[in-house]
């Protein structure tokens, strides 16, 4: 990681003395922090869905929330595994291993291009992650993780469009406890993580967590020089420190870091032609459309098989990331004062064999270096009567990416700028020579040993400032109401440009060759461009408290994502400019739904339905091979989804979700081929389901907890496309556990086995038919067994 901005400290310093002239504005008054309690069987779950603490029963929100103790009864050790235990959710990964997002709803993101924000924002202890590679990290120590449902822009901002993910981490107390967890399995898997805690001194509470993992390849590579892949080498570690100052003030500092290394970007492949314009299909067995050999792909190459690469290069991820957090709260006579400032720095690059050979062909590449800043201020007050929540947000990122590939495929240039040209035959205008796709006869230049290569640098700087509020009223025992809204001014500066290059494999000092950009199309120049957004968020809803255990709601809610640029990764196909610039999205969600509790807290059942009214979504297409554009289209999202835990006895614990979307992107021309349709988005299965049943008994002086637990995604493509090459059919997974904790309840002994059946399913995929005549699909992880010890104090 790079050494911390001096400038975050001097923003911090102004974070926190703001704080504490805020903090002395008027006179404090005691409030004591009411502890979560159980109802019945069924524990009650309290959650901040409202920047305050609630019964999540109470909340007229579509919301799921899973404890840290249940999150590692499922087997969660990564932000993307949450799609395990919610309805709705579903993992997507745009750039294979090295960016992911979250489709909540159908409402999803899937560009590879790092610059993208989704539209399901991810939030870790109260802060906005805004880059897709936030999401890249392994959960230990979590408290619990709430998903809410649908356009959260009144209280969480622009870009939580579709909803949002938010991990909370266990906090600092003045009791002494910790845990330490030990993994272990298949493929050499070695996973260990821990947290420590408690009082340090008077009015100082502390706690250090951290996490390390590390496993065997998943890939074998059976066919040329790069190193076997996908496997797993990363840490983790998180510091807080509470501070509980005078006047019932609290300041809490959380320090982050965490580091991932790994052998990467590995597909699998299945041979694809093309049979007309913007269509293209798998190839039989028996079929040789290259005249290559039977059922082989333009580079003489079968379909690889599960888990099997033939690459030329090794690729990888390397992700390295930290912050810093503080949180100051204070009661100010019966109002409560948050101040949250955080600044966080990521770092990736990346690198896979696209052509899937072991030539090389096209390699692609890209990565970022990001600082965000970001800064919230909000007061909260009210009784059981009336509640408000007003506040300011600032955020500032500031983002250098790149992305490019190596290899001659879509390859061109004008000529050398250097003065002495080391390849003697060739003139001024003369490159690139052959026919598309492979625009030069060699692989590499036969003079030189020279590889060609295009890289884009490009910057995005954001400032995004927004001022929100919410009122909730309670008319009577049975009616209430929320109106709320926010406003957001947001602003994007960016700047993309490209050149080709020649490198060389053998240099030992990477020594590199620029060559000029070809003349004559619209991005011969750079790109430079702003854009400034005013977003409205809002959001009307009125509940139905009909018994003390039952609540009905409907609601109107208004989400919005901001404008955007799109940087092409192949420049020299964008015949027009503004096609790079996109406008803000917006969405209209009109919602019904109900939370309920029967048979004295035993059964809870919560239900919700919605419709949804895009205007101006942000649709990613293709319009040459990979090359990404997104444009503006209308969209509509028809759902509903059903959750219900039961708790018949002590002994016996059951949970299901279920979920329907229909969700269809309208008029948009998918392929760039002058046709347009109507589509399904990415990564949106019609239907979506999970359960889980649990039941623990004595054995001896301790007790064993047997559970068996699973989802399943009906049918879902890759990207907006309706093509048989980026289709994922419906699959299910299932795990089973068993857990033994003796007497006293601090040690626990464990084994799993998780995707019992060893299903083969992907989790994303492309279609680069017209590269190199197939489509890489990146597949989940397979059958894994495993075995823990965990010990607590």
């Amino acid at each position: 990681m790079q050494p911390v901005n001096p400038g975050a400290f001097r923003f911090y310093f102004a974070i926190l003395a703001a704080a504490a002239l805020a903090s002395f504005a008027v006179a404090p008054t005691a409030r004591a922090q009411q502890p979560a309690t159980t109802s019945g069987g069924l524990e009650e779950v309290i959650v901040t869905a409202q920047k305050r603490e609630q019964n999540l029963q109470e909340i007229g929100i579509s919301l799921s929330a899973v404890s840290g103790s249940d999150l590692a009864d499922l087997g969660v050790v990564s932000a993307t595994d949450i799609t395990k235990s919610m309805p709705a959710v579903v993992l997507t990964q745009p750039n294979g291993p090295s960016s992911f997002s979250l489709a909540i709803r159908g409402v999803v993101q899937n560009d590879f291009a790092d610059h993208q924000e989704s539209p399901a924002a991810i939030y870790v202890d109260d802060v906005y992650v805004s880059q897709m590679i936030g999401l890249a990290f392994s959960t230990f120590d979590i408290d619990r993780v709430e998903v809410l449902r649908g356009p959260q822009g009144t209280l969480f901002g622009r870009n939580a469009t579709g909803g949002l993910a938010h991990f909370i981490s266990r906090r600092p107390t003045d009791e002494t406890n910790g845990y330490m967890d030990v993994t272990f399995g298949q493929r050499n898997l070695l996973r260990i993580e821990g947290g420590f805690g408690g009082a340090l001194t008077d009015g100082i509470d502390g706690r250090i967590s951290f996490q390390t993992n590390h496993y065997d390849p998943l890939f074998k590579n059976v066919f040329g020089p790069a190193s076997d892949a996908e496997n797993g080498n990363d840490w983790g570690l998180r510091g807080q420190l509470l501070f509980k100052l005078p006047d019932s003030s609290q300041l809490l500092l959380l320090g982050r870091l965490s580091r991932t290394d790994v052998h990467a970007g590995s597909w699998e492949t299945l041979t694809t032609i093309n049979i007309a314009p913007g269509i293209d299909v798998f190839v039989g067995p028996n079929d040789n459309p290259y005249l290559t050999c039977p059922g082989c792909n333009r580079s003489g190459l079968p379909n690889s098989g599960p888990f099997v690469i033939r690459d030329s290069i090794s690729g990888f991820t390397r992700l390295q990331g930290g912050g810093l957090t503080a949180k100051y709260t204070r009661d100010l006579s019966g109002t409560a004062l948050t101040v949250i400032g955080d600044y966080t720095s990521l770092r990736k690059d990346y690198q896979e064999d696209s052509d899937a050979s072991p030539v090389t062909l096209f390699q692609f590449f890209n990565g970022s270096k990001v600082n965000q800043e970001s800064v919230e201020a909000r007061l909260n007050g009210g009784d059981k009567k009336f509640n408000w929540t007003a506040g300011v947000y600032g955020l500032r990122i500031d983002g250098s990416y790149y992305e490019g590939w190596l290899g001659p495929t879509f390859f061109s240039a004008q000529e050398f700028t250097s003065g002495p040209n080391p390849n003697s035959g060739y003139v001024s205008g003369a490159w690139p020579t052959g026919t598309a796709p492979y625009w030069n006869d060699h692989v590499a230049d036969p003079a030189t040993g020279a590889y060609p290569a295009t890289r884009s640098p490009y910057d995005l700087k954001t400032t995004s400032y927004a001022g929100f509020g919410q009122l909730e009223y309670r008319f009577s025992d049975l009616i209430g109401l929320t109106l709320g809204a926010r406003i957001t001014e947001d602003k994007k500066d960016f700047h993309f440009t490209w050149f080709p290059y020649e490198y060389f494999p053998l240099s030992t000092t990477g020594q590199t060759v620029q060559l000029t950009r070809v003349v004559g199309f619209p991005l011969s120049l750079d790109y430079a461009n702003s854009r400034s957004d005013t977003l409205y968020a809002g959001k009307a809803q009125v509940d139905f408290h009909l018994t003390s255990d039952v609540l009905a709601y409907a609601g109107v809610n208004r989400g919005v994502k901001g404008g955007g640029y799109t940087a092409p990764l192949f420049p020299i196909f964008i015949n027009d400019k503004t096609t790079l610039t996109f406008r803000p999205e917006r969405l209209t969600s009109y919602e019904v739904g109900f939370k309920s509790e029967y048979l004295d807290h035993r059964l809870r059942l919560n239900g919700a339905a919605y419709y949804y009214d895009y205007k101006d979504y942000q649709a990613l297409i293709y319009t040459v091979s990979l090359e990404q554009l997104i444009v503006n289209a209308d969209a509509r999202h028809v759902g509903a989804e059903l959750e219900s835990e039961w708790a018949p006895t002590a002994a016996w614990r059951f949970g299901a979700g279920v979920a329907y979307v229909d969700a269809v992107t309208k008029n948009v021309d998918t392929r760039g081929t002058g046709f347009t349709g109507d589509y399904t988005p990415g990564n949106a299965p019609r239907w979506s389901a999970n359960a889980m049943a649990r039941y623990t008994f004595p054995v001896g002086s301790g007790h064993v907890a047997l559970q068996v637990d699973g989802n399943y995604l009906s049918r879902f493509w890759f990207n907006l496309s309706d093509l048989p090459v980026v289709e994922q059919p419906g699959f299910g997974l299932a795990n089973v556990r068993v857990n033994y904790t003796p007497a006293g309840g601090k040690f626990e002994i464990g084994a799993s086995v998780e995707n019992l059946a060893d299903k083969h399913y992907g989790t994303m995929g492309f279609d680069n038919t017209s590269i190199n005549g197939l489509a890489q699909v990146y597949p989940g992880m397979p059958r894994w067994y495993k075995a823990h010890i965990n010990y607590r104090f």
